[in-house]
């Protein structure tokens, strides 16, 4: 059984793009996600409220990791923020997700080859 690294007395950080949104409660936001975070090699589980979420974008975290009987390890973020996709990889889980009619995980792909990486970079200047 995995156990929770030694709880902090201030709050951690994880950050990474969302795989898969495993329950979204859109009346009190209650998020369950499995998160490809940075230095974890397995997906990682982060439970929080969020106001939406789809999978492709970039979730950051800050909270605490537990031990929940039911569960398992999971990331329980105090705070919670997702950002829109912005890597080839995110645009098209995010397309694939079904958030956009007509485009599921095949066309998606085909988008996400067909973006340049200049179209990826936010700080491009506007032309």
């Amino acid at each position: 059984m995995l156990t929770p690294p030694p709880s902090p007395a201030h709050p951690e950080s994880l950050s990474g793009l969302i795989e898969r949104v495993t329950f979204f409660n859109e009346e009190n936001g209650f998020a369950v996600l499995k998160a490809k975070a940075k230095g974890h090699r397995d997906l990682a589980s982060v439970v929080g409220s969020l106001a939406s979420v789809s999978p492709g974008e970039w979730v950051t975290a800050q909270g605490r990791w537990v031990q929940d009987k039911e569960f398992g390890l999971q990331f329980r973020a105090e705070m919670l923020t997702s950002t829109a996709p912005t890597t080839r990889e995110g645009i098209e889980k995010y397309l694939g997700s079904g958030m956009v009619k007509g485009i599921g995980p095949i066309e998606a792909k085909k988008v996400g080859r067909g973006v340049r990486r200049d179209h990826l970079r936010r700080d491009r200047d506007p032309a």
